[in-house]
């Protein structure tokens, strides 16, 4: 991987240090959507579409169920936010990336911090959304002290896909194809209804996304139903991160340098 070779830890600590000194001056305003959204979201889901669905849903209620789901896309998606339009705005409009890279920091060290960070923000979010979830009855298990874990790997993958997104758009509206994608196969995920239900054809395209493999990991981790398969999800997103993160990295290597 000649791009992760160029990475210096110290270098991405910096640029990670930079994102949290400017969080820490705004972060009473940035915490207020994700302490209410999962709020309203649990509410919605596990009480109001609860109510309708009949039974358990893989031998759970469906708060626990679809809180899986909840929790993964609201926490992923903040990665997924940062390393779009707020990298963006850092690379184009306040020249952030330039001043940084006027610096002896490498593209490859800059763009995994900018990762690094987009996954603090993901976690900050998480261990909101889990503790609503605990506080509503939904984590049924000690095995989701490892949820922060599997968070963290999950948003790994999407700030890498994210980052490269971002350094190959040149206006800022592209991003609607981007989050359209993300959103609409948000719907057949396995975040809210089980994957069973879906076409086999559509199974199989779910799981070749990484996000469902964080979805039924932070499930069997909620529900304590660990098998070997878990390890295998965990391995898929792993790699897939760090061949999206090698792409990511020459992608903005050749936006800002060449």
């Amino acid at each position: 991987m000649r791009s992760w070779s160029k990475v210096d830890i110290g270098d991405v600590a910096q640029v990670w240090r930079r994102n949290r000194d400017v969080y820490r001056r705004l972060w009473r305003t940035e915490i207020i959507a994700p302490m209410l959204e999962p709020l309203f979201s649990i509410m919605g889901f596990g009480w109001g579409v609860g109510s309708l669905v009949a039974g358990k849903v893989m031998g759970v209620s469906y708060l626990t169920f679809v809180g899986a789901g909840l929790l993964t896309f609201t926490s992923l998606l903040r990665a997924l936010f940062e390393c779009t339009y707020a990298a963006y705005f850092r690379m184009v409009y306040q020249s952030t990336y330039d001043a940084i890279l006027a610096t002896p920091v490498e593209v490859e060290s800059l763009a995994l911090g900018e990762m690094t960070w987009g996954v603090t923000k993901s976690l900050i979010d998480g261990l909101i959304v889990l503790g609503v979830l605990w506080a509503f009855g939904a984590v049924l298990s000690p095995w989701a002290l490892l949820i922060p874990f599997i968070i963290v790997i999950g948003a790994f993958w999407v700030a890498a896909l994210s980052l490269w997104i971002t350094a190959m758009i040149h206006d800022i509206n592209y991003y609607n194809f981007y989050l359209g994608s993300v959103f609409s196969y948000l719907w057949f995920s396995g975040a809210y209804f089980p994957l069973d239900s879906l076409p086999a054809w559509a199974g199989w395209l779910a799981w070749m996304v990484p996000v469902t493999s964080v979805i039924d990991a932070l499930r069997s981790l909620m529900m304590g139903h660990l098998t070997p398969l878990l390890l295998l999800e965990m391995g898929y997103v792993l790699v897939a991160f760090v061949l999206t993160a090698e792409v990511a990295m020459r992608a903005l290597r050749r936006r800002m340098i060449n």
